[in-house]
């Protein structure tokens, strides 16, 4: 470990200007930053750090992100250390286990067409698929009144639903001209970014009855969750790009971003990950301080201080906005991690002994838009006799649930399947909820969402790192950004820039 003296030295760092700033470049002089300067949290929090670790690369983060880049730099040949807060691997994806080996996934499950480097990730680990089940009728759920439907969605209270079906697909016309690398540069990017997807939707222009604005603002908050007023039309249309140019592949189960689920749960390929990388875990271990200067990285967790020539940060914004870093990051960085937060999501997964809506002719597939909860799906393992229903609360719903007890929330939300798929649904043989926004380190869920601004002010440093600090997160994939899929392509990303880099340098 650096001595004190050593630590003291002048390190300069020569970076660019970014918003606010004259244009040029300047240099950090980290002479100012003495040992005795630093703040007595900072000493306290090196103080827990009692074990020194040395390898060639630091991952902060054990979700589909780090676990991947991890994986990649291992398998080329480098020695890493994987630094995680949990006691588990995963992030955002958790699979529990019934005694019958019956999967539970609370966390990320779904998979789907173009999510190619998920697919292949499968492929190479030797896990298999299974289709989401999806065959029967869905239900509608409005002004408590269930609608039955099969291949048309139903009129409600003598209102169409069409200005629906005319929305979503002009939100995909417009994505062509959003770059999905790029969005901040395209041609209307400050008008789209000006306003929010609320008022884009409540454009009279649209001519939307009350249960089509409805609808919609329940198809978009399963996607962000959080409200149309909080979220830019400019980010909603780079989501769309960053799936294909198609918001159906998005929303919809068959043939699209929730059409496949893992045999054995999803948290099986964190398994499978985290078996290929080897011993090479620390839990438990939230990291409190980055540094860096000209001969590498120190990353100070809770159980150790690790020393490295790069560091990649693969946790979620708001959580790397917490890290304590040396020098301090570009105000663009800083300010990007500062209006990232995540939304508000609660899952709830049902346990029967058989999936018994099935005999009914049903799907499985709700959506209730001025309910509580909000969707539900048909999550039953394929080899298993147990039937599982998964729903979601998302948004400020999910905030009231959030409130009551949870003897009242699970009678409410037990009620509610109860009126959806008969008296049965009331009595399941297991109940699990997990709210991700209570989750300490994780701190809402499923993707973090840019207000309006945002993305045009900070996105361009999106994936730019920072000297020795790489950034790998599902937000920072221009493709399936927010998805599994997304999370895999920036751990690779990630991995082969740091691959190249060190190549190129050993090379001279």
């Amino acid at each position: 470990m650096k001595t004190t003296k050593q630590l003291d030295s002048t390190l300069k760092f020569k970076t660019k200007k970014r918003a606010g700033n004259q244009a040029g470049s300047f240099f950090f002089d980290l002479k100012l930053i003495k040992w005795q300067q630093l703040s007595e949290r900072s000493i306290q929090k090196m103080s827990l750090s009692k074990n020194f670790i040395e390898r060639d690369f630091c991952v902060v983060g054990a979700g589909f992100a780090g676990l991947t880049a991890a994986l990649r730099l291992v398998q080329a040949g480098y020695s890493v250390i994987v630094v995680e807060a949990r006691d588990r691997i995963g992030g955002k994806v958790w699979t529990k286990y019934l005694a019958d080996g019956t999967p539970i996934d609370l966390g990320g499950t779904f998979l789907g067409p173009t999510q190619d480097r998920i697919y292949a990730l499968l492929e190479e680990l030797g896990v298999e698929i299974t289709p989401t089940p999806i065959h029967g009728d869905s239900l509608l759920v409005y002004n408590n009144v269930v609608h039955r439907y099969g291949d048309d969605v139903p009129d409600i209270e003598s209102h169409s639903l069409d200005g629906v079906w005319d929305v979503l697909q002009l939100l995909s016309t417009m994505s062509h001209d959003v770059p999905n690398d790029a969005p901040w540069t395209c041609a209307r990017a400050k008008e789209w970014d000006a306003m929010s997807l609320g008022q884009w939707i409540n454009d009279p222009v649209h001519k939307l009855s009350a249960p089509a604005l409805s609808l919609l603002r329940t198809l978009f908050i399963g996607l962000f969750t959080c409200e149309l007023s909080e979220v830019s039309l400019l980010y909603v249309l780079f989501q769309i790009a960053a799936s294909g140019n198609d918001i159906e592949l998005q929303m919809t189960v068959e043939g699209g971003a929730e059409q496949d689920m893992v045999k054995g749960g999803m948290g099986l390929v964190a398994e499978k990950m985290k078996e290929k990388i080897g011993d090479c875990f620390l839990f438990s271990s939230a990291v409190r301080q980055i540094s860096q200067d000209q001969d590498g990285v120190t990353v100070i967790s809770d159980k150790a201080t690790i020393k490295a020539k790069q560091v990649v940060v693969a946790i979620p914004p708001n959580l790397a906005d917490d890290i304590e870093y040396t020098p301090l990051l570009p105000s663009t960085r800083m300010e990007l991690l500062r209006h990232m937060p995540a939304g508000q999501c609660t899952k709830f997964i049902t346990v029967y002994d058989q999936p018994f809506w099935r005999q009914d002719g049903l799907s499985g597939e709700v959506a209730a838009p001025d309910e509580h909860l909000q969707m539900t799906l048909d999550t039953s393992a394929p080899d298993s006799k147990l039937g599982a229903l998964m729903s979601f609360s998302f948004a400020k719903e999910a905030m009231q649930l959030a409130e009551m007890s949870a003897e009242d929330r699970k009678k409410l939300v037990l009620d509610a399947l109860a009126r959806r798929f008969g008296a049965k649904a009331a009595h399941p043989i297991h109940y699990f909820e997990h709210d991700w926004s209570k989750d300490r380190w994780t701190r809402g869920c499923h993707v973090a969402h840019l207000a309006p601004g945002v993305l045009t002010s900070y996105g361009h440093v999106i994936r730019e790192p920072f000297a020795r600090i790489h950034w790998a997160t599902s937000e920072s994939s221009p493709l399936w950004n927010g998805n599994i899929d997304g999370a895999v392509r920036a751990g690779e990303y990630v991995a082969k820039e740091l691959i190249a880099m060190t190549r190129s340098t050993c090379s001279k």
